[in-house]
């Protein structure tokens, strides 16, 4: 759009040349370059102007008028001021003396003069405001390359949940292409009972279930939910708001966490509870018992002959006898039982709901079963047995500590016999079935 000063010049462009050319001072004092052209020769140019470009005006006066344009521009030059003079504004590059590069805005006006063929060139300096604007994209990218780089997931969504953004992250994390879900609601990255928390404004339901600092659950692509953490914070745009979260995939994290638990209370050789999963496990047991008024079994049981293993074929068999025995164990029992290793050679179970005597000697027949059954480890046919100590809750007592003393010193007795021993003293011949 032309300036007001052009406008205002359109109004007295109809008077004799000597009453516009009194009129002239007007152009001195404007801070756009102003020149004014005839037959393509520079026939005044402002102060302004010659700021700009650094020349001296007796070198501009009636020279051509296209020796001030960057060579990009000469062919849009060439077209004739009449031509441009048909457009609303030019963008284009005029050259300061020096060489140096102007990004200018040009209008180009033809004066309405009889006679006379003048066109009135104003253009304004946007140098500076094209490096700001080249500055703030150079951020952009930067900021753009950074959100394309880093290995957490970036989404933003608007109030209503529609998906504005998804990095490359987020494509790798949710196995979708971002024109897959940009313009598309949230609720397509989380399961149902997520997706029907969010509420009507799904936005803003985003940022109040991320706000809470709690893991949730991801839905990839083909469905399957995944554990993650994410963080959301509330971004002004324009007159309205948007929510920019960061997604992280913890599924592996989550995975290390449970291997280090299972450690932390399993056996590291043969997989089975160890002393203090068995803790934990014989205690919820005693609770049970109570609650529905049963019986517990706790037997101890140590393997013999398997020192003269060990010395024998060395600890590699050793360790591949005790696994060996490990999963025997287990196989034997039922599902509510629990049997643990508590030490080299000594393993535990706990048998829960035991009807009387009848059915503990059946399932420590199936343990010595389990215990003394044949296996060949590289060529080699370990004989073993084991020694059996058992106590009943509550029958012998109603405390876990003193439950497992009492199992204890029973299996010791037992070891004299090589046999099963029922607390205090009780020395049992059990058929092995």
């Amino acid at each position: 759009m032309a300036s007001k000063f052009l406008r205002e010049l359109e109004l007295i462009s109809g008077t004799a040349k000597d009453g516009w050319e009194v009129r002239l001072d007007l152009l001195e004092q404007m801070q756009n370059l102003i020149i004014l052209v005839q037959s393509h020769q520079i026939v005044f140019i402002n102060p302004a102007g010659l700021r700009w470009l650094g020349y001296e005006k007796s070198v501009l006066l009636e020279s051509e008028i296209g020796g001030l344009f960057h060579p990009d521009y000469a062919d849009l030059v060439g077209l004739g001021l009449e031509l441009l003079a048909e457009e609303q504004v030019i963008p284009l590059k005029l050259l300061h003396r020096d060489g140096l590069e102007i990004d200018v805005e040009m209008w180009v006006n033809r004066l309405g003069m009889p006679g006379e063929e003048i066109f009135i060139i104003e253009a304004r300096n946007i140098s500076d405001h094209l490096k700001s604007a080249r500055a703030l994209r150079a951020r952009e990218q930067w900021l753009e390359g950074i959100i394309n780089t880093v290995a957490d997931g970036i989404v933003t969504v608007d109030k209503n949940g529609i998906v504005q953004t998804f990095n490359p992250a987020a494509e790798r994390i949710f196995d979708f292409k971002a024109d897959e879900v940009i313009g598309k609601s949230i609720r397509q990255l989380v399961p149902d009972p997520v997706a029907k928390k969010l509420g009507q404004e799904a936005g803003q339901g985003w940022h109040d279930i991320l706000s809470m600092g709690e893991e949730l659950m991801g839905m990839r692509k083909d469905g399957v939910a995944f554990p993650m953490e994410a963080s959301v914070s509330e971004m002004q745009q324009g007159e309205g708001v948007a929510y920019a979260s960061v997604v992280r995939d913890i599924t592996a994290r989550k995975r290390a966490e449970e291997h280090i638990r299972h450690l932390a209370h399993h056996d590291s050789l043969t997989g089975l509870p160890n002393r203090f999963l068995f803790g934990d496990r014989l205690e919820a047991a005693i609770t049970r018992a109570d609650r529905h008024q049963t019986r517990i079994a706790l037997v101890f049981i140590d393997l013999n002959k398997f020192k003269p293993v060990n010395d024998t074929y060395g600890h590699a068999v050793g360790d591949m006898v005790l696994i060996g025995v490990a999963k025997r164990l287990s196989n034997c029992l039922r599902k509510t039982d629990t049997v643990a290793r508590i030490g080299g050679d000594e393993f535990v179970a706990i048998l829960e709901e035991i009807s009387g005597e009848k059915e503990i000697r059946r399932l420590v027949g199936k343990i010595m079963v389990a215990v003394s059954s044949p296996e060949t480890i590289d060529g080699v046919e370990p004989s073993l047995g084991a020694s059996l100590g058992i106590a009943l809750y509550p029958d012998d007592s109603t405390e876990s500590i003193d439950l497992i003393d009492k199992a204890d010193k029973a299996m010791y007795l037992a070891k004299r016999t090589g046999g099963v021993c029922l607390f205090p003293d009780i020395l049992w011949e059990v058929e092995k079935s």
